[in-house]
């Protein structure tokens, strides 16, 4: 039942706007990294350009989330389609949980493919122009790429967050505003976390955001009932 609903929610859903602009915000991040951010602030090490990259993509695409949030809830209250989703002989809760796992989905793809992408134009940029001149290891690019996927499975329950604010009122605005101070406020744990804290640290803080998130989230759907 839950698989019906989310191929349900996939086909409502308009995912080619969404897609274009995942592509050209993917491009703005990394033509803002590469052309702005590390040469205008002299960055030298690339524990300090991992960081800054993860903050750009989490607080990009978290809020990029609560667009898609707004488009498969909010709207949906908007345009009184949701009470012909509430008529189908399935719990509430189970219809909420389709949505929310797609919207999860989403936020962690785009964040890990948005790290990635950037990474890689940093990396290309770097071997023309030398902004950092600290070398690379192996085992540097292996732990780098483990914490990206904690980041973007982060992201992705922070992601959920917003649910709960947005149906105070039922407003898109809220659910941007809602983001982007979440998003803002979840990179503030990134920026204290290095790789010698080691991936303790920073596992703990995705189940912690992981928690948060589903409490949130549950919260959110109950206000729905009201």
């Amino acid at each position: 039942m839950l698989w019906k609903l989310i191929k349900l929610e996939l086909k409502k859903t308009k995912w080619r706007g969404l897609l274009l602009c995942a592509v050209i915000t993917n491009l703005l991040v990394a033509l803002w990294v590469v052309s702005s951010d590390v040469p205008n602030n002299e960055v030298r090490s690339y524990d300090r350009v991992f960081q800054s990259i993860m903050n750009y993509c989490g607080i990009t695409f978290i809020i990029f989330s609560s667009v898609l949030m707004s488009r498969m809830v909010i709207d949906e209250y908007r345009n009184k389609t949701i009470t012909l989703l509430f008529a189908y002989p399935v719990p509430r809760k189970m219809i909420f949980l389709a949505k929310l796992i797609i919207i999860g989905v989403w936020t962690f793809v785009t964040v890990l493919l948005n790290n990635i992408f950037v990474v890689i134009s940093l990396l290309i940029a770097n071997s023309h122009y030398h902004y950092i001149t600290e070398t690379l290891t192996h085992d540097r690019l292996i732990a780098e790429a483990i914490r990206m996927l904690i980041f973007a499975f982060t992201c992705a329950s922070v992601s959920l967050i917003p649910l709960y604010f947005g149906m105070f009122r039922k407003t898109m605005p809220a659910l941007i505003v809602s983001a982007f101070v979440l998003s803002n406020s979840s990179m503030v744990i990134v920026n204290n976390i290095t790789v010698e804290d080691g991936y303790g640290i920073f596992m703990t803080a995705a189940l912690v955001c992981f928690t948060i998130g589903v409490l949130m989230a549950y919260a959110g759907v109950r206000r729905s009932q009201l």
